[in-house]
Order: C-alpha cells, then sequence, then structure tokens
C-alpha cells in the first residue's frame, strides 16, 4: 500500500512518531477511501496515487498543533483531510473530533472510516453556517474557503476560545493579508511539509 512514487505509510515515521496501532488505522481509512472512491466522488484516480505523500502527510503534519485532549472541530471535512487522519492518531481517551459536511454521500463515507477505524469522532451533517455550534478547542479545515470567508465561518468558535490550526497553499501570504483587512487575530506561519504551504495557527479573532 504505497504511493506511485514509492512513499508509504512507513514513510511517515520521518515526520511525525507514528505507532503500529496508529498506522493500521490509517490503512484502514485509505481502504475505506479506495472503496467509496469508486462509486462517488470523493478523490481522482490521479490524486489516489499519490494519497499519502499529497494527503496523509500533509494532515498528520498538523497533529503537534492541536490538543491531544480536546475537542476538534473539523469544517467542510469532505473526503476526511485531516480530521479522519488526526482521529487516526489521537491517543488521549478524551480527544474528540467533529467532522462537519453538508453532502450526504461524504457524510456517509466519514462514518463508513470512523466506524471501520473506531476513531474518536462523529459526523455532524449541514451547511457550517447552518449548524448548532458545539463547543470545541481547536478548528481545522483543509481546502474547504479561502482563509478570509473561513474564519468567518469558525468566528463561533473563536468567539469562545478555540483557536484555529489552518494548512494553506503556496497563496497563503496573500490569504492572510485579506483575511487581516477584516479581520484581527494573532498567528503563527509553521513552514509546510507540501512545500510553498504553511500550516496558519490562529487566535485571538475579533472583526476589526
Amino acid at each position: 500500500m504505497r504511493d506511485l512514487d514509492g512513499f508509504g505509510p512507513e514513510d511517515l515515521r520521518d515526520y511525525v512518531d507514528v505507532s503500529r496501532e496508529t498506522l493500521e488505522r490509517l490503512k484502514i481509512i485509505v481502504g475505506e477511501l479506495d472503496e467509496w472512491r469508486r462509486k462517488t466522488n470523493l478523490i481522482g484516480p490521479s490524486e489516489f496515487g499519490r494519497v499519502w505523500r499529497r494527503h496523509i502527510l500533509d494532515s498528520i503534519q498538523l497533529l503537534p498543533h492541536i490538543p491531544a485532549s480536546g475537542h476538534i472541530i473539523d469544517l467542510g471535512s469532505g473526503s476526511g483531510f485531516p480530521a479522519l487522519v488526526l482521529a487516526a492518531c489521537a491517543t488521549d481517551p478524551r480527544a474528540k473530533f467533529s467532522l462537519v459536511e453538508s453532502v450526504g454521500k461524504k457524510c456517509a463515507f466519514l462514518r463508513s472510516a470512523i466506524s471501520a477505524a473506531k476513531l474518536p469522532a462523529t459526523v455532524i451533517q449541514g451547511r457550517v453556517e447552518a449548524i448548532n455550534p458545539v463547543q470545541a478547542h481547536c478548528v481545522t479545515a483543509r481546502a474547504f474557503a479561502p482563509l478570509p470567508k473561513l474564519i468567518e465561518y469558525a468566528a463561533p468558535w473563536f468567539e469562545t476560545g478555540a483557536y484555529g490550526v489552518i494548512p494553506k497553499g503556496r497563496r497563503w501570504e496573500e490569504e492572510l493579508t485579506d483575511a487581516l483587512e477584516s479581520w484581527r487575530f494573532a498567528y503563527e506561519a509553521i513552514p509546510s511539509v507540501s512545500g510553498d504551504g504553511a500550516i496558519l495557527k490562529i487566535s485571538e479573532v475579533s472583526r476589526v
């Protein structure tokens, strides 16, 4: 079970300390993704051919930045990155993940993967702006919305003290500049293993 370039589960240990049990859970998630992508539009063949590097590694790099024992809410969970991966890595029994997704078929996949891998996670089906906010310590989102809009979506959680851990691509600086026109917040930009991107840690959010 490796990518077309040879990158696979064991290679994740070069970046994050993961146990054998965690690797097995990640393999189950990838197996579920492989099965479900054949019947619904979760991830294209070319993307699946680099799933371990492009998606699993890109998600697992967030692990040191989220609370080990807290409640993490993931917005626009889609095909499960980063939330399924982070939930698979959780070792503290108090860790909890809520995955927000509006598309029914994607919710069905997420629930199937959570069940198969026995993850400490639940799915909330609905549009982010329409759900009843549940209390959370940390907000994650990947490839969901430009940063200004994402902060707006996440505002109910930021207002109650949560912080954000948001992976962004090569346009992260431009998105950050745009967001600072409408929002005040503290941030840290951490280089991404994926190249030109960054992990943005955002806190103390308020409107300009």
